[in-house]
């Protein structure tokens, strides 16, 4: 089994990280186009996610398979779980990626409010350095790393949810014809802050891979 699960691996991996690209583009791409109004890049996001999600099955797929035909154990094992585990906080980072993206479709044609659009962009530049930060820890299978990403995002990503969140619901109190486009504002923060919680996932997969510990890193 050796030489050709090891083989099998590296490859299995590669995929990953490819996922991990592909997810990473989709998270930068979307708070770009929210940024910028860019209702071309965001339709490439919405369009290029069942990319991500058939990739994504095709590795659940491969994980499963190669369980059963070599039956791996301990490290080995750990390797192929830790994959099918957090293959699945990549698969839903990326629907909320999607999800701003559709948010630059939504929101075209509003009344909207530069000073909290300024923080949303803030915020997504934080959560996209964070993912990217994250995939990185999970690759070089790095636990320092994985730990020190999760905890210097954590609390900063929460303030920023809050920063965008309490003016837009003043801007809804005083002004009805800012209600729609102040509810937008809310569910990209909630989905920024969704892939900041699928990030620090990650980051304690990374810890259980190079451990075999799983632990709350937040």
């Amino acid at each position: 089994m050796g030489k050709v699960f090891d083989e099998e691996i590296i490859t299995l991996k590669a995929d990953f990280m490819k996922l991990g690209a592909l997810v990473g583009e989709a998270v930068t791409h979307a708070g770009q186009a929210f940024v910028d109004h860019d209702i071309q890049k965001a339709q490439a996001v919405i369009t290029n996610d069942h990319d991500i999600n058939h990739l994504q099955i095709y590795i659940e797929k491969r994980s499963f398979e190669m369980i059963a035909l070599y039956q791996p154990v301990t490290g080995n094992l750990r390797e192929v779980v830790g994959i099918l585990k957090a293959v699945t906080d990549l698969e839903r980072a990326g629907d909320h990626a999607r999800n701003v993206a559709r948010s630059v479709i939504d929101i075209k044609g509003k009344e909207r409010i530069a000073s909290v659009e300024e923080i949303i962009a803030t915020m997504a530049q934080e959560v996209s350095q964070q993912y990217d930060k994250s995939i990185e820890s999970y690759g070089d299978a790095d636990q320092d790393k994985a730990k020190k990403t999760a905890q210097s995002y954590d609390k900063k990503i929460d303030e920023l949810y809050n920063d965008i969140a309490a003016p837009s619901y003043q801007a809804m109190a005083k002004n009805p014809e800012i209600v729609s486009s102040a509810i937008i504002y809310l569910n990209v923060a909630k989905d920024l802050g969704r892939v900041s919680d699928y990030s620090t996932n990650i980051c304690e997969w990374t810890v259980y891979l190079a451990t075999g510990k799983i632990i709350e890193l937040n």
